[in-house]
C-alpha cells in the first residue's frame, strides 16, 4: 500500500483514457473522458486542443474518484512519475499566447491530394528511404503547408497531440523519435530533423520541437498542470512514446516473434525489430520503438473501429452485437466480400489514397448477418496481409490483440483462422496508456525500475484446422477481388 504509482495518459483518437499502475504491474485504478471530432467538411477531421485539456480533467477525476475509494486519498503522495502517450500524426500549431486553431487529425485527408502532387513514386522511395515512413498528406509537414502556408508568421511552434499535452502539463516544447517521425521530416539514420527534408516541405526549421529521448524527462509538473490533474505539482512528466509503440510494448514486449494489433478507431498492426529494417516496398512504417536501437514495424488500417460503429449504426445494433450476427453466417458470407477501406483510402499494406470501401457479390439472398461477417472479415483478412509481409522476414509465433474484440471470443476465432496463428486477447482497456505508465518509471525518483511489463491475457485462441483451409482460399478470392476497388 505505500509502494511508488506512475499515472499513464493515453489522448487517443476519441478519448483520453488515464491509468495508474503500481510497482508491481498492478493496475489500481482508471478513467476516461470523450471529446468531440469536426467532420463538417469533405476528409476534414478536426479537434479542439482545449476540448483535449478538458477530457484530461474529467478523465483524471474519474481516476482520482476511484483511488479516493480505493486506497484513501493518501495515494496522492505515491505517484512517482506520470508517462504520457498519444494519437499521431495529428498538428497542433501554437503561438506564445497559446493554440492557433484546431488540431488537423491524423483522419484528416484534405492534404493527400495535394502531397500527391509534390511526392511521385521516385520522391516516396527517397522520402521512405530517410524517413521510413511512406508520406502522405497526413504527417505534420504536409498538413502545415497544405494548411497554414500563408500563416507561418503566426506560429511559434508546431506539435503533434503527446506533444501538445506535455507541453500543457510541463510547459515544454519537447518530442521524442516516436513521435517525432510522425512529423514527417525524422531521419532515421541521423536520429533527428532532416534539414533536406524540412526544405523539400518549406518547413521552416524554428518550428520545431527538441528531439529528447523517449521516457524520459520532459520536465515537472507545472502549476497549471498540477491544476489540471488534481495533484501536486513537481512530479516528473515523461516525454513518453506514441500511442502505437506504447500500446506493442505493454502487448508484446520486444518480441521479435510476435506481434500487437490493437483496435480502436483504426487497427494499428506493429512487429518488433532490433534494426531499422526498411521495406523494399515501403509497405510499413518503420517507427523508433520505446527503447532506444529498438523499432516498430507498423502498419495502421484507418477504418476498423470507425467503420465498425457505421455498420453497426446503419443495422440499429449495439454493444458487441455485429459479432453476435456475424457469427450467423458462415465463412464467406455466401460468397460476399467487404474491402474495409471506408475511411477515405487506406493504409496498411496498400498505403492508397483512392481505394474505396465496397460489397462485392452482393445479392437480393444476402442478409444483414452475411454482411457483418464480410466486414469482419474484411478487416481480419488486411491484418493477415500486415502479418504476412512482417513474415517474411521474421516468423510471427503469436498475435495479440486488445480493443473491442476481446469481448467477442467467435470473432478472436475467425481471426485466429484467417491468420492461422494462435492469438490472445489483452484484458487491459488502454494497453498505451499502461505502457505509458510502466515507460516512465525511468524518470521516477525512486531509482528502481523494471525492463518488461507482464499482462494478464485471455487464453490463446488456436486456429481450427479445417476452417484454416477455408479461408486460405477465400483470402485468396478476396485478394484479387478486392484489388478492383481503386
Amino acid at each position: 500500500m505505500s509502494s511508488p504509482i506512475t499515472l499513464g495518459l493515453d489522448l487517443g483518437t476519441s478519448a483520453v483514457k488515464v491509468v495508474a499502475l503500481g510497482w508491481d504491474d498492478v493496475l489500481l485504478g482508471e478513467g476516461v473522458a470523450p471529446f468531440d471530432t469536426t467532420t463538417l467538411l469533405p476528409g476534414q477531421a478536426e479537434q479542439s486542443p482545449q476540448d483535449w485539456l478538458h477530457a484530461t480533467g474529467v478523465a483524471m477525476q474519474g481516476l482520482r474518484d476511484s483511488l479516493d475509494r480505493t486506497h484513501g486519498t493518501g495515494w496522492l503522495d505515491r505517484v512517482s512519475a506520470i508517462g504520457v502517450t498519444g494519437q499521431l500524426p495529428t498538428l497542433v500549431c501554437l503561438a506564445d499566447e497559446g493554440v492557433v486553431a484546431p488540431a488537423i487529425t491524423w483522419r484528416d485527408g484534405r492534404a493527400d491530394v495535394w502531397a500527391a502532387t509534390r511526392v511521385d513514386v521516385t520522391t516516396r522511395k527517397q522520402l521512405y528511404a530517410s524517413t521510413g515512413m511512406p508520406i502522405d498528406g497526413r504527417y505534420l509537414a504536409p498538413m502545415l503547408q497544405l494548411h497554414f502556408g500563408e500563416r507561418l508568421s503566426e506560429i511559434a511552434c508546431i506539435l503533434s497531440a503527446k506533444d501538445y499535452l506535455v507541453h500543457a502539463l510541463a510547459g515544454r516544447r519537447v518530442t521524442e523519435p516516436s513521435t517525432a517521425a510522425g512529423y514527417g521530416v525524422y531521419d532515421l539514420a541521423k536520429r533527428g530533423f532532416g534539414e533536406d527534408l524540412c526544405r523539400f516541405w518549406d518547413l521552416p526549421t524554428r518550428l520545431l520541437p527538441r528531439i529528447l529521448p523517449a521516457n524520459s524527462l520532459a520536465g515537472a509538473l507545472s502549476t497549471s498542470g498540477a491544476a489540471l490533474l488534481g495533484l501536486p505539482p513537481g512530479i516528473p512528466v515523461s516525454t513518453g512514446a506514441a500511442d502505437s509503440v506504447c500500446a506493442a510494448y505493454a502487448m508484446t514486449g520486444l518480441d521479435e516473434r510476435s506481434v500487437s494489433v490493437s483496435f480502436g478507431s483504426s487497427a494499428v498492426i506493429v512487429g518488433v525489430s532490433s534494426t531499422a529494417r526498411l521495406d523494399p516496398s515501403a509497405r510499413y512504417l518503420v517507427t523508433p520503438h520505446v527503447s532506444d536501437g529498438w523499432y516498430g514495424l507498423e502498419m495502421d488500417l484507418l477504418a476498423t473501429g470507425t467503420g465498425y460503429r457505421w455498420l453497426s449504426d446503419l443495422f440499429g445494433w449495439t454493444g458487441n452485437e455485429l459479432d453476435l450476427h456475424a457469427r450467423e453466417s458462415v465463412p464467406g458470407g455466401h460468397g460476399l466480400f467487404f474491402p474495409p477501406y471506408l475511411g477515405g483510402g487506406e493504409q496498411g499494406v496498400l498505403w492508397n489514397p483512392r481505394l474505396k470501401g465496397a460489397l462485392l457479390g452482393l445479392t437480393l439472398r444476402h442478409t444483414r448477418q452475411d454482411i457483418a461477417r464480410a466486414y469482419l472479415e474484411g478487416v481480419f483478412y488486411e491484418i493477415r496481409r500486415c502479418i504476412d509481409v512482417l513474415g517474411e522476414f521474421t516468423p510471427v509465433d503469436h498475435v495479440r490483440v486488445s480493443g473491442n474484440l476481446v469481448h467477442a471470443p467467435q470473432s478472436i476465432q475467425m481471426l485466429a483462422d484467417i491468420l492461422n496463428c494462435g492469438v490472445s486477447a489483452s484484458k487491459d482497456k488502454s494497453p498505451a496508456a499502461i505502457g505509458a505508465a510502466a515507460l516512465a518509471r525511468t524518470i521516477a525518483t525512486t531509482g528502481r525500475q523494471t525492463e518488461t511489463v507482464v499482462r494478464e491475457t485471455l487464453p490463446i485462441t488456436q486456429p481450427n484446422a479445417d476452417t484454416v483451409r477455408v479461408y486460405r482460399s477465400l483470402y485468396q478470392e478476396y485478394v484479387g477481388r478486392a484489388a478492383a476497388c481503386e
